[in-house]
């Protein structure tokens, strides 16, 4: 039998590829039942687990889940996040007044601690400003402020000197 030569030292590989398996939803999944048909097909728990990097417990427990309940129990269920205290038709209301001109509602502009703000009058629900930019995210608003002078092709003229002297005022 000949012994293949590496160009990469194959723990690095190994250990890229255990990564790989680990790092998504789908790849865990097809780790867990390849594992569990290496077993099946007659190798140890152990030396399974080995090549993956897992501790044998851990692949002897998928054999067993699989012997008992089958393949499909090995897919991980879909976590529900905490549930939303605002309604569909609640972010309905506050996409549209987003879209409006803040002023109209007392603001500056429309940023977290406004949103918050804004929130706690209509519906008496406290959200703190981290949760309203996220809001602000989910609505697909990005953050921009506005400049306080023209863009950079206008660094030493008399247009930025007069655009700097109206906006103060």
């Amino acid at each position: 039998m000949s012994i293949r030569k590496y160009k990469t030292n194959p723990q690095i590989l190994l250990a890229k590829g255990q990564e790989i398996m680990k790092s998504s939803d789908g790849s865990k999944f097809f780790t867990k039942v390849f594992a569990v048909n290496m077993v099946l097909s007659g190798q140890s728990a152990a030396e399974v687990a080995k090549s993956a990097g897992l501790c044998r417990s851990t692949v002897s427990g998928w054999v067993k889940t699989v012997d008992e309940q089958g393949f499909e129990a090995l897919e991980e269920a879909k976590r529900q996040g905490r549930r939303s205290r605002l309604s569909p038709e609640q972010y309905e209301e506050i996409d549209t007044i987003i879209q409006q001109d803040s002023t109209g509602f007392g603001y500056k502009v429309w940023d977290g601690n406004s949103l918050s703000n804004l929130i706690m009058q209509r519906y008496g629900i406290t959200i703190k400003v981290r949760q309203c930019q996220y809001i602000f995210h989910k609505l697909g608003f990005s953050r921009i402020r506005p400049q306080t002078f023209p863009s950079k092709r206008y660094e030493h003229t008399e247009e930025r000197e007069t655009f700097k002297k109206r906006w103060r005022k």
